[in-house]
């Protein structure tokens, strides 16, 4: 494939289960400037407050979670989409079993050499 062009298929089915009451996280692509990484929560669990480095794009993929920012919180349900700025401290909470996609916006990201 040309380095010009990367391409995932199956995103939903990326997401991994998570393990002990965490939600799963999986990274799906890295390149051109962003890092697309996949997450699959179970109703109830939470990814509790941190930070992203680098801003960030946000997507429900199926079911609902709710993203909460300080005294903020938005409920995200499956085709809603968010974004952040870095270093914005952050929660995410699965209302249902629902999978998330986050893209960070990071310009160091490059695709991976291709092998000849």
């Amino acid at each position: 494939m040309d380095a010009q062009l990367q391409f995932v298929d199956g995103l939903l089915d990326l997401a991994p289960t998570g393990e002990g009451g965490r939600p799963g996280v999986k990274k799906a692509l890295v390149g051109h400037g962003a890092r697309v990484v996949m997450f699959r929560f179970a109703a109830g669990q939470v990814l509790q407050e941190h930070t992203a480095a680098f801003p960030i794009l946000v997507q429900c993929l199926t079911g609902t979670v709710e993203f909460v920012v300080g005294e903020q919180s938005v409920t995200l349900s499956a085709g809603a989409v968010a974004t952040l700025g870095a270093r914005v401290p952050h929660e995410v909470r699965g209302v249902t079993d629902a999978v998330f996609q986050l893209v960070m916006l990071d310009p160091a990201a490059a695709p991976p050499p291709s092998a000849s």
